[in-house]
């Protein structure tokens, strides 16, 4: 069973870019790990020589600029907390959403990181294979509860869709899992890749049932294919559609293109060429070289034979010049404008006393980078909240609920507002004139946030403010 390992050609195109931006994002230890895969050999070593390249290598200096830059975009999607509304029944995602213990807001963040990289994760559903359940009685017995897995590209091997009416519907899906096994003393370790085959099958009278296969190796090596189910929801109806969604960096759907932080990290592979160029001829032409212009073979033979003392008391019957290369600056201006480009792209995590920026430079840098990973949280957003409502299929009787009663959103305010003296001296003549309450000026002189209350939240509380029956710590 040969097929099983095949790839779609949108996977083969874009999986070297996802890995070299994975090892960029991970630092310098990666990166000079790959060695003449991101470092290659200068053509003046020639052939042979490992000894010089290591050299070469151990000098290179690289910068983690794109790594530093991803985290600084997560952590300003996720200034705020996001917004999170679901019933009781789905409780157990505040604390584990992914059986891995992983929250839905671990989680979240976690596929902006690989939007950020990749341009695209997956997010897909599944429930254990138990008989529905009769009531939440039984469910808690069985420990059963949906899980929200979220999937790198990489793992997502391979997928196919159907058109149905004039609809276009997922139909299969082949994602690649890694299974640990240990030995029965416990001691020794080893991994194994197994696939999960998702697909959409056409049972007649234009119907469709979601199906689940696992493939594994057995011992010579060969794939065999374990048994099929197929999941049901909580009523006991079979899916007519493959609970899994793309998320991507511009749209949710399986269409592929450069991911957000390529160019960055390509820059980034690039200055640090340059570094090793720079240090590399810093080493060598850096140190002075004794010259005799005027030797001749009978005095050269004498040096080789006595050696030649620099600096001794006696002389040497010949001239002899102390010469020091004329300086190149070349690779180390590439190196710079390298760094001007990089924090053009993004990487202003970098900058260390630059020069002060008016508030339109600064509104417009922000617009610019922040345009990207807004609509990525967006994205985010509108994946989550369709897994939400896959949760709420396998684990409630009724799963129709409103966006009040299930739902998930990513603040898109990524801007965290300055602290103002000014501002805060007019909400503080506002509290004492009584158009406010004090919670608002108190927020603000904690937080620097203005308070998020709509106005008539905000007339309830000036009344229980002059009925005396306020609490500043409410």
């Amino acid at each position: 069973m040969t097929g099983i390992t095949s790839t779609h050609a949108d996977y083969d195109e874009h999986a070297p870019l996802w890995k070299m931006v994975d090892d960029v994002c991970k630092g310098q230890k990666a990166i000079k790990a790959a060695k003449k895969a991101y470092l290659p050999v200068p053509n003046t070593f020639g052939d042979g020589d490992d000894n010089r390249y290591d050299e070469y290598l151990d000098r290179a200096v690289f910068y983690g600029v794109t790594g530093r830059t991803l985290n600084s975009h997560v952590g300003s999607a996720f200034n705020k907390l996001p917004e999170f509304k679901r019933p009781d029944e789905l409780e157990y995602l505040d604390r584990n959403a992914d059986g891995a213990g992983r929250s839905i807001y671990q989680c979240s963040q976690r596929m902006l990181r690989y939007l950020l990289k990749h341009y695209r994760c997956g997010v897909y559903v599944d429930y254990p294979q138990v008989q529905p359940s009769r009531n939440r009685a039984e469910d808690k017995l069985k420990n059963a509860f949906p899980m929200i897995h979220v999937l790198k590209a990489s793992a997502i091997k391979d997928w196919d869709h159907i058109i149905v009416g004039n609809q276009k519907k997922l139909s299969f899906v082949k994602i690649s899992e890694s299974v640990s096994n240990r030995s029965p003393d416990g001691f020794e370790r080893s991994t194994k890749e197994q696939y999960r085959v998702l697909r959409l099958e056409d049972v007649g009278f234009n119907e469709f049932v979601y199906s689940v296969q696992v493939y594994e190796q057995d011992a010579k090596g060969n794939w065999v294919e374990g048994q099929k189910y197929t999941p049901t929801d909580y009523h006991g109806n079979h899916w007519s559609y493959i609970p899994f969604t793309f998320c991507g960096a511009v749209d949710n759907t399986d269409e592929m293109d450069n991911a957000p932080l390529l160019e960055l990290a390509e820059l980034n592979l690039a200055h640090y060429r340059n570094s090793a160029d720079v240090e590399e001829s810093g080493f060598i032409v850096g140190q002075p070289v004794i010259s005799m212009p005027e030797i001749t073979e009978q005095q050269y033979e004498l040096i080789q034979r006595d050696g030649l003392a620099i600096g001794g008391r006696s002389g040497f019957p010949t001239k002899v010049e102390i010469t020091q290369a004329s300086e190149n600056n070349l690779a180390k201006q590439l190196m710079t404008d390298k760094w001007e480009h990089m924090k053009e792209m993004g990487a202003r995590l970098i900058e260390v006393g630059s020069a002060n920026k008016t508030a339109t430079q600064a509104d417009n840098e922000d617009s610019i980078q922040h345009s990207v990973v807004s609509l990525a949280v967006s994205n985010i957003s509108e994946a989550l909240q369709m897994a939400l409502r896959w949760c709420a299929k396998f684990a409630l009787p009724n799963h129709e609920l409103s966006t009040d009663e299930l739902s998930y959103v990513i603040s898109q305010d990524f801007n965290k507002p300055k602290f103002s003296e000014e501002r805060a001296k007019r909400l503080y003549e506002a509290c004492t004139g009584g158009n406010l309450p004090w919670s608002v000026w108190y927020k603000y002189e904690q937080t620097g946030m203005f308070t998020e209350e709509k106005w008539e939240e905000i007339e309830v509380l000036l009344e229980r403010q002059r009925d005396g029956a306020f609490n500043m710590g409410e």
